[in-house]
């Protein structure tokens, strides 16, 4: 299939990840990339085929994984050599295949990684699954061993699987799930991703080993591997790709949309973000308008762009990562980059700690003509990097007006029977995690390039200064000398350190060195520090410490964050040849997390503001909370260690430190204020939960929820479980009033403010009755006819549809209804008139549905209700209640009804020989079933 037309069929219908099968060619020719000025894009190998890379990350040491959509695992070293490490099978159709990789935060030590992929199991049938793995080989990585499922999901339709696997900090994992439609029509499946109790259209967040997160919104504990125990967020039709923002945890989702709106969802717990229902802010057409979607609120996105080829569109979206380093212009510093494969831009925005958006993307984007990105991560420095699907190519967004120098590290060994000197300088390295070449000038005219080379001098040459100089991918260059003696043996250094252990802020780093030269015998030795300062978000840097000239040398490991020690035995002989050694201290170091008990900014200066990070034990750190949450309500009140300042610093003890800083809810804030409220609802039994718009607590006695519109209201006993039992806030909103009492003091009452839109809701609640909602037009009349304390009396029943399917009801307490028709709106019907038209089989009889409320009669004798079908029912307290309708009901109604001399109808119409006839107070009409004559008579 052409290109162009990939183009149009990617355009029109927006599929979510990679080319189908048979889609594969090359990428409609761009021209060259349209960068912002100063910017450079360099590309780098990924171990993937064009068309086929689909995710990669970094390792502790800088090499990369990378995944194919075909099954290969490659291994790129920092050199960039690639290597496959695994083959594995996979059901390779639509989005499917391997497509999502994550790096286990403790891989140094465990060695796993997180792999998502979809396999075919019998029948044609497949399973997408996320699988921990261990990857084999002791120093560079040869395989994968040891499987074990986090999760299994059965395969519906060959699109919008699984989107996405995060790793945190925290050794949790996040997993983004797509909906499983067919995107070629309006499936109802897609529902699935409102469904609390099934996966398919969520943000799932579990443990290590699958089971749900007890911070998660809908955690139970009793079943920690249920759907709803592993949902953070609910209704993505295809999140692709995500990430957790670093000061508050929270995903950032891109969610690719379906006919016209592609968006960037900033995700707080329990959040639903609406699809199918809603695409971006806008209904979807065709899905809105069914019943399922009839009460489902959206969560609005932080950002959306329109579908299509115009500057400002896109097709597909895919998310990024907030940036976090600091060589870009200050209007990239914590900005969040993502992009759209299908068009090739990249865009930036900018939120607060709240979620909210304060700069919006670039229109049109300043990236351009970039390639097609399917995953974002950092290099080293914090440059962005992405994966290029249709190059195969690991692509990284530079700024080389602040691109760090490379240090140059030489050291050589001589044999003077050949006169052959050997430099090496694999030591050397950026600090941008660049790719360095290495070039040699020898010092007598001749050099050579590679990072370990040989030389032999001629005679005569008994000394030489030699030069290396590396280079970065920017063009950055760094350079050492180093005299030789081709002659002359090199001095030999020898160290005695305290090997890979690893040390406390002030802890004692002893080293001691000998040294001796062929020629020169024992020599001295000259010790020299350096402090290596390498921060997460910028570069490393040196501050030189303390020298010596003993034989043993210590001093305390230091303070300073970030850091690791570097102590060099120096030494020089006769010929001016130098040799040395040295001993890197690393500092030991220790989790330093913060947490919130609801999302909220919480950031360690240092580290660049991020709210967890490896820290050296001893060192001293600055902590800080935003002052307000990220709900833009709850306030900050104290640490979990009992500091009340939001600021404040710690020393990091001998273990692993979570930090929570607790906030205070407007429901905290009321449930403790008030101790009346306190004892009626007794403890808490869980903690708050967030979904979309809307708070709530969970208590021994009932539940207080929180709104913005509504601000924090009580709900308990039956009126909760009827609440709960019928949708909860989702089917009515929050409560917009507290539970409470009926002014005739029997019953109790909450109100609701929508249902979900302007239609007031109430439920109301008596002993005798039981709990019972009424809303829309029903309550609308029932409010209108005095509440409780009106002819009505209390709700009796919940709303319930007819059998006809036409229209609906309430009964109410005092043998009364109120039924509503789209038609008819909701009219009243009570008492004697209400059972007549009950024996008369309610709505499905010869009357049909009352057109009218009971009502009284001129003569104030009488009252009545008329009918859809052309009937009334009137009742005086001598008559009862008698029905009357066709062709008798107009004549006695041409009469002038009762006001005639007929007066009111003492029977109902009944059958006669000759066809049917009423009687009234002052006679009767007869209706001819031969001739269809109508005649009244007096008595």
């Amino acid at each position: 299939m052409g290109v162009r037309v990939l183009a149009r069929i990617v355009a029109v219908l927006s599929v979510s990840l990679l080319l189908l099968p048979g889609w594969v060619g090359a990428p409609e020719a761009t021209g060259a990339p349209t960068l912002p000025s100063g910017f450079v894009l360099r590309d780098q190998p990924s171990g993937q085929a064009a068309f086929d890379l689909t995710d990669f990350a970094y390792l502790p040491d800088g090499s990369v994984l990378s995944t194919g959509k075909g099954g290969k695992v490659a291994w790129v070293s920092t050199t960039g050599q690639p290597r496959t490490i695994a083959t594995l099978p996979v059901h390779n159709r639509g989005d499917l295949g391997l497509v999502g990789l994550a790096v286990a935060p403790d891989f140094a030590t465990s060695r796993h990684i997180y792999l998502a992929r979809s396999f075919g199991t019998t029948g044609g049938a497949f399973t997408m699954r996320v699988a921990r793995w261990t990857v084999t080989g002791a120093d560079e990585p040869t395989g994968l061993a040891n499987e074990r499922v986090l999760l299994d999901l059965p395969g519906i339709h060959e699109v919008h699987g699984i989107t996405g696997i995060v790793a945190a900090a925290d050794g949790t994992v996040w997993i983004a799930v797509g909906d499983a439609a067919d995107f070629t029509r309006m499936d109802p499946g897609a529902l699935r991703s409102l469904d609390l109790d099934q996966l398919y259209g969520k943000i799932l967040h579990v443990t290590a080993d699958g089971a749900g997160v007890p911070a998660n919104p809908y955690f139970a504990a009793g079943t920690p591997n249920s759907a709803r125990s592993k949902v953070f967020s609910s209704g993505y039709r295809s999140p692709f790709r995500f990430t957790l923002d670093p000061s508050t945890g929270l995903p950032v989702v891109g969610d690719v949309g379906w006919t016209t709106w592609e968006e960037v969802d900033v995700v707080q717990p329990g959040a639903d973000h609406g699809w199918p229902c809603w695409e971006g802010n806008h209904p979807t057409p065709g899905y809105s308008g069914l019943a399922a979607c009839a009460n489902v609120v959206n969560t609005p996105p932080i950002t959306e762009y329109h579908h299509g080829s115009g500057p400002d569109e896109g097709n597909s979206v895919t998310a990024g990562i907030v940036y976090s380093g600091s060589s870009y212009p200050d209007e990239y510093r914590d900005a969040f980059f993502f992009g759209d494969y299908v068009t090739q831009k990249i865009w930036t925005l900018k939120y607060d700690s709240q979620g909210r958006l304060v700069q919006a993307p670039q229109r049109p984007p300043k990236f351009t003509g970039i390639g097609g990105p399917v995953k974002f991560a950092a290099a080293a420095n914090g440059d962005i990097v992405y994966a290029d699907i249709y190059t195969g190519s690991l692509r990284r967004l530079s700024y080389p007006g602040t691109n760090a120098e490379p240090a140059a590290v030489a050291t050589s060994s001589t044999d003077p029977s050949t006169r052959t000197v050997t430099f090496d300088g694999a030591g050397s390295y950026d600090f941008d995690g660049d790719l360095l070449t290495h070039h040699w000038d020898f010092g007598d005219g001749t050099s050579q390039t590679g990072a370990r080379v040989s030389h032999a001098y001629a005679e005569g040459v008994e000394r030489a200064t030699a030069r290396l100089t590396v280079t970065d991918g920017l063009g950055a260059t760094g350079s050492t000398d180093l005299v030789v003696a081709p002659g002359n043996h090199s001095p030999q250094v020898n160290l005695t350190d305290p090997g890979a252990r690893t040390f406390a802020v002030g802890e004692a780093v002893g080293v001691g060195a000998t040294a001796s030269d062929v020629e020169d015998g024992a020599l001295a030795v000259t010790w020299t520090t350096l402090i290596r300062h390498c921060p997460q978000e910028a570069t490393c840097h040196a501050h030189p410490g303390t020298s010596g000239t003993e034989p043993g040398f210590s001093l305390p490991f230091t303070d300073h964050q970030d850091s690791r020690v570097e102590i060099t035995a120096t030494v020089t002989d006769s010929a001016g040849v130098k040799a040395s050694r040295t001993y890197v201290a690393m500092p030991r170091e220790h989790r330093l997390t913060l947490v919130a008990n609801v999302p909220a900014a919480l950031g360690i200066p240092a580290e660049g503001g991020v709210a967890t990070a490896m820290v050296t034990e001893g060192a001293t750190f600055e902590v800080e909370a935003a002052a307000v949450a990220a709900d833009g309500v709850s306030t900050f009140a104290n640490w979990s260690d009992g500091r009340t300042t939001r600021t404040g610093t710690l020393t990091v003890p001998a273990h692993d430190l979570t930090l929570t800083a607790n906030y205070l809810t407007p429901i905290d804030k009321r449930y403790q204020a008030e101790p009346a409220l306190r004892q009626r609802l007794g403890a808490p039994v869980g903690p708050e939960v967030a979904d979309g718009t809307v708070r709530y607590r969970p208590y021994a006695g009932g539940r207080l929820y929180w709104s913005v519109e509504t601000g924090v209201k009580q709900i308990e006993g039956q009126i909760l479980a009827k609440y709960l039992a019928q949708g909860g806030h989702r089917m009515f909103g929050p409560p917009g009033t507290d539970e409470s009492p009926t002014p005739d003091g029997v019953g109790r009452y909450n109100h609701f403010p929508h249902r979900p839109a302007t239609m007031l809701s109430s439920i109301y609640w008596t002993p005798s009755t039981g709990a019972h909602p009424v809303y829309g037009r029903i309550r609308v009349k029932w409010a209108a006819l005095g509440w409780e304390l009106g002819p009505m009396g209390y709700p009796a029943t919940d709303e319930f549809g007819t059998p006809d399917g036409t229209g609906r009801y309430n009964h109410f307490s005092k043998n009364a209804s109120i039924y509503y028709t789209v038609a008819t709106d909701a009219k009243a019907i009570w008492g004697r008139i209400r059972v007549r038209w009950q024996e008369l089989g309610w709505e499905s009889g010869p009357l049909g549905y009352p057109a009218t409320d009971e009502s009284v009669t001129p003569d104030r004798v009488g009252r009545y209700n008329h009918f859809t079908k052309a009937g009334s029912l009137y009742w005086t307290p001598s008559t009862d209640a008698r029905a009357v309708y066709g062709a008798v009901r107009q004549r006695w109604a041409a009469l002038g009804w009762e006001g005639s001399y007929l007066r009111y109808p003492t029977t109902d119409e009944f059958s006669i020989p000759i066809g049917r006839q009423s009687t009234f107070q002052g006679g009767y009409v007869t209706w001819n079933r031969s001739t269809g004559q109508v005649i009244d008579r007096r008595r």
